[in-house]
């Protein structure tokens, strides 16, 4: 397993880590706890998790895993969004739909617009204060690794009485480092190096290439992405319609329909263009870690994804980061 470096933990961690969003909502605590273990015994030890995931049951399934193993793996988990309340009804139909889906899983879609949204609420001291005391006891432990403000207003980060908070929270050794997560503008732009938050998440991928528009302005800041696949339909649509394209994708190895090219292109662009950072995946079923493993493995160069990248999107990705010859990511 390849580590990257985290500079505010003093610690090299998995470059992969495991998005928890749907562990104890779509997916079982039975099969989220096998679907854990099988990450963490292939070498995965960053685990991101929030109190709002898995319809506000993932951080308790994901203390239940981590709680014999907390010396080994690093958490991250979140303050700023709430889950919806379940109706006792639709609880009691969850194994059914969970059932459903895995025998047809064409209706996630649908699934996906009948289920209740989290909602952001307002970040205050106190809610810093009691969601960090909640959060410890759900995942069953006095400290995580990274505490994230989730999806957190300009006004919120620069707040006086929030950044007191979280450094309250550093000082007294229940969060080892604080994060920004969930908003590229606010995570990135002119981001005051005083401030107190160490790593920002954002969503990166050949469409929304967060990562290589921040990479210079955030020197010193660990990223930790996902929305690894939130374009893929749209990446399929526009590869088909560029032969020359394809035919560069070809000529780089990718082989198979244009939906496996552009699975395949973007989990490499992912890890490449972050390679200094974590990029998070779900990998609930065994496939699908097996498949991100292969593709770390292999490790393409980032320079020929970056030009594909740029003409699918129409975005001269190059000069946003200043050229392309540079040595921008180095590994851990």
């Amino acid at each position: 397993m390849k580590t990257v470096c985290v500079e505010a933990l003093g610690a090299c961690v998995s470059s992969i880590g495991f998005g928890c969003a749907s562990l104890g909502g779509r997916v079982g605590a039975r099969a989220g706890l096998e679907a854990l273990e099988r990450a963490y015994d292939s070498g995965i030890n960053w685990y991101d998790v929030a109190p709002s995931y898995g319809d506000g049951m993932a951080e308790s399934i994901c203390g239940q895993f981590a709680s014999a193993r907390r010396g080994s793996v690093y958490i991250c988990t979140k303050i700023g969004m709430r889950p919806s309340t379940t109706a006792a009804a639709m609880r009691v139909l969850k194994p059914i739909a969970r059932a459903s889906l895995a025998l047809f899983p064409g209706i996630q879609p649908r699934l996906s617009t009948m289920k209740p949204k989290p909602f952001k609420v307002p970040l205050s001291a106190e809610l810093i204060r009691t969601g960090i005391e909640s959060s410890l006891r759900r995942l069953r432990t006095d400290y995580v690794d990274v505490l994230a403000l989730h999806r957190p207003t300009r006004e919120e980060i620069v707040r006086e009485d929030i950044i007191r908070a979280v450094e309250r929270i550093v000082q007294d050794g229940k969060a080892r480092a604080i994060s920004i997560a969930g908003n590229n503008q606010v995570g990135i732009d002119g981001l005051d190096q005083s401030l107190p938050f160490r790593l920002l998440q954002i969503a990166n991928n050949p469409l929304e290439p967060n990562v290589l528009r921040s990479r210079q302005a955030e020197r010193g800041r660990t990223f930790v992405t996902y929305g690894t696949f939130s374009n893929v339909d749209e990446l399929v649509a526009r590869i088909g319609a560029r032969q020359r394209v394809l035919n560069d994708l070809h000529e780089l190895g990718y082989r198979g329909d244009l939906s496996e090219i552009a699975i395949a292109f973007v989990v490499d662009y992912a890890l490449a263009s972050n390679s200094a950072g974590v990029t998070l995946f779900s990998m609930f079923r065994k496939k699908h870690l097996a498949f991100n493993l292969l593709r770390l493995a292999q490790a393409p160069a980032f320079h020929p994804l970056n030009r594909i990248a740029s003409e699918l999107s129409g975005e001269q990705t190059q000069r946003i980061i200043g050229g392309s010859s540079g040595r921008l990511f180095e590994r851990c």
